[in-house]
């Protein structure tokens, strides 16, 4: 098979396709916000590390496979697609390549977060939302009695500064 070019690959639709994701990304005060997807995307991957880990491996290989099926000869099966995709969250060697518009930008997102998810996998599922910002009770408890420590020994060697 010979090697496709630039031109032959992308198309007006995949061009229009492309723009029409990035639109949606930056339109503001709707649920499709870039602002709100950053967000729900943090939340997901910090309340479940494993589990966006699997969702992104095993639902970017399908995704992958449906983009390159039949037009990459080295994408066959699933299989193919799969071993391609658990390589990019890691070292990123295989011998398949993308070859389609889609599955360039599902590996280009894959490479890119990957991973950092794949660092985090085995992190203790965290809050979400809300509550990944809030310091648990206990905690503060702890904080408050070391800066009063600290308080008290900063008063200490303010009073022996001045006595000597």
């Amino acid at each position: 098979m010979r090697p496709m070019s630039a031109k032959a690959e992308l198309g007006a639709g995949d061009d229009a396709a492309v723009l029409a994701v990035l639109a949606g990304l930056s339109v503001s005060g709707g649920g499709a916000s870039y602002a709100s997807w950053k967000r729900s995307l943090k939340a997901a991957v910090s309340s479940d590390p494993f589990d966006a880990l699997v969702v992104t491996v095993v639902g970017g290989a399908f995704l992958f496979y449906l983009a390159e099926r039949g037009k990459n000869p080295k994408v066959r099966s699933y299989v193919d697609a799969l071993l391609f995709l658990s390589t990019c969250v890691s070292v990123g060697y295989a011998d398949v390549f993308a070859c389609t518009p889609t599955g360039k930008a599902i590996a280009s997102a894959v490479m890119t977060f990957g991973p950092a998810m794949s660092g985090g996998i085995f992190d203790p599922p965290g809050p979400s939302g809300a509550e990944a910002g809030a310091t648990p009770p206990e905690l503060l408890a702890v904080q408050n009695a070391i800066v009063e420590k600290l308080d008290a020994i900063l008063g200490e060697l303010r009073t022996s500064r001045a006595a000597g």
